[in-house]
């Protein structure tokens, strides 16, 4: 099965703090033939509750990869790894379910799986930097 899905319609609305990754707005709101297909507000500095939920995601990828570690021996793989298993913590916010289990309900594990998200068993979580020493050590 084939997706004819655009990034706009996964994520029409982007919302996040204004850093420098984020500078050149059109990267992001626009598809590569400069047509709009998503639009992007930034919160004001120093203002967590603006996001409460994209801040839940930041704790949890900081659970994994303390604050200072760098990014430089990061592959997409480990990235997919790290995010896979932040998606795959129950929330209290979804009713006990997943970030995982909300996305591919609502759009498919194929869709997840073509983005490298990978489903994680919640016995099989790992919300600490031993999940990255697991991974570098193989």
């Amino acid at each position: 099965m084939r997706y004819c899905l655009n990034f706009g319609d996964i994520a029409p609305l982007l919302l996040t703090d204004d850093g420098g990754e984020f500078s050149i707005v059109s990267a992001f709101e626009n598809d590569t033939d400069g047509n709009a297909e998503s639009h992007m507000f930034f919160c004001e500095p120093y203002s967590p509750h603006e996001k409460a939920e994209i801040e839940k995601n930041h704790t949890l990828f900081r659970d994994i990869v303390k604050t200072g570690t760098s990014f430089d021996n990061f592959t997409q793989e480990t990235v997919n790894l790290i995010f896979s298993h932040v998606n795959a913590v129950k929330r209290k916010q979804f009713n006990g379910k997943s970030a995982y289990d909300m996305f591919s309900f609502y759009y498919s594990e194929m869709l997840a799986s073509a983005l490298g998200i990978s489903f994680i068993p919640s016995n099989e979580v790992i919300q600490s930097p031993k999940l990255l020493s697991n991974s570098f050590s193989k």
